[in-house]
């Protein structure tokens, strides 16, 4: 693992990253598919992961063509995560609250960058008990490109005005590495229900366990910008 190189800003994934939601999305997706009598397994929904609505889309019709349409099986999907937040609220992942608020202390921008609908955002962050105070926010029904094309972080960088290169990713799908990647950004996988294999290692400065143990790998970045 190298050390992270000086950077200016951090733009964080949601799901699996910020929010302990994937597990939700994965029974969710599974009922969806069972709902309508469909075989589907986790090497599919990996491809989903992470990707906006217009590339799920595409990885859908590839498999399992129009009927059902993939908007049907989405909305049962949304539906079930929805129903089950409600029911049994949202839990923010470890150390978010201490690395948010080591990079506010130090006045380091922050932008959250999701393939998730903005009113996913809205509606997940206070069920989380968190604040949704980014200094930019990109999600999933903006880029033309969703991930793992590049578009998201790109469009996330130049919202808190500073250039992909001086940007830290941090993200837990494969789809999200690959467009964090792309953008040219470092990126700090934190694996959650897809382990960090040989591929995508290559494409990290870091592989962490949780958020906190990102704070001291960011402490050292800084001291080297010092």
């Amino acid at each position: 693992m190298d050390k992270l190189k000086p950077f200016r800003a951090v733009l964080f994934d949601m799901d699996g990253v910020i929010l302990d939601t994937e597990h939700v999305h994965i029974a969710a997706w599974h009922a969806a598919f069972e709902h309508y009598g469909m075989p589907v397994d986790d090497a599919f929904l990996v491809k989903m992961r992470g990707a906006n609505r217009q590339h799920q889309e595409e990885v859908y019709l590839k498999r399992y063509g129009t009927t059902p349409a993939y908007g049907m099986v989405r909305a049962f999907r949304s539906a079930y995560a929805r129903e089950y937040f409600d029911r049994h609220g949202v839990v923010a992942k470890k150390g978010y609250r201490e690395i948010t608020q080591w990079l506010k202390e130090r006045h380091i921008p922050r932008a959250l960058c999701t393939a998730s609908p903005i009113e996913a955002v809205q509606r997940e962050f206070p069920l989380a008990g968190l604040t949704l105070d980014f200094d930019g926010i990109v999600t999933g029904n903006e880029p033309k490109h969703g991930k793992p094309a590049p578009d998201t972080f790109l469009m996330g960088a130049e919202r808190i005005g500073e250039r992909p290169e001086d940007c830290i990713v941090i993200e837990d799908s494969p789809n999200g590495v690959e467009a964090g990647a792309a953008a040219g950004c470092q990126v700090i996988m934190i694996p959650d229900t897809v382990p960090a294999d040989a591929h995508l290692r290559s494409l990290t400065a870091a592989v962490c366990e949780s958020l906190l143990d990102v704070i001291p790998l960011l402490e050292e970045a800084r001291r080297g910008q010092v």
